[in-house]
């Protein structure tokens, strides 16, 4: 009897926690790890769609892109076969739905050249999913 109580006891506890919630730093670094695979996918459909309709890029041209058809347009720029590795970042929340986050990435063009850049994501939480609402890249200084 006991034992039984015991089982119901422990069944109890494990239903009433409540479920872990992924941290600001979780949830930039899954952006940013779905961003480097859209990225690498070469699709800017995809791309787009990871930016807000109203967004801000800065990517690696002087031009600013806005909204989802500028992130279209700035991507169909770049020359084609261009990877991206992200690397270290820090995230912070700012509030429930919006998170700040700085952090490097590795550019590697077709002939083998690495060029590391900064790279800064504000992202917002539009119907439950994160998207990028302002993104600047720069080259990292020598």
């Amino acid at each position: 009897m006991h034992k039984l109580v015991a089982v119901i006891s422990l069944v109890s506890v494990l239903f009433s926690m409540a479920p872990a919630k992924a941290g600001p730093t979780e949830d930039a670094a899954a952006v940013r790890a779905q961003w480097e695979q859209v990225y690498n996918s070469g699709d800017a459909d995809k791309f787009s769609a990871l930016y807000t309709k109203d967004s801000l890029l800065f990517g690696s041209t002087a031009q600013l892109f806005v909204g989802t058809e500028g992130a279209r347009t700035y991507f169909t720029k770049l020359p084609p076969g261009i990877k991206a590795k992200m690397g270290d970042q820090q995230a912070i929340a700012v509030g429930p739905n919006v998170l700040l986050s700085s952090g490097f990435a590795d550019f590697t063009l077709k002939d083998g050249t690495v060029l590391p850049f900064r790279l800064t994501f504000a992202m917002v939480k539009v119907d439950g999913q994160w998207l990028i609402a302002q993104h600047h890249g720069s080259p990292m200084p020598k």
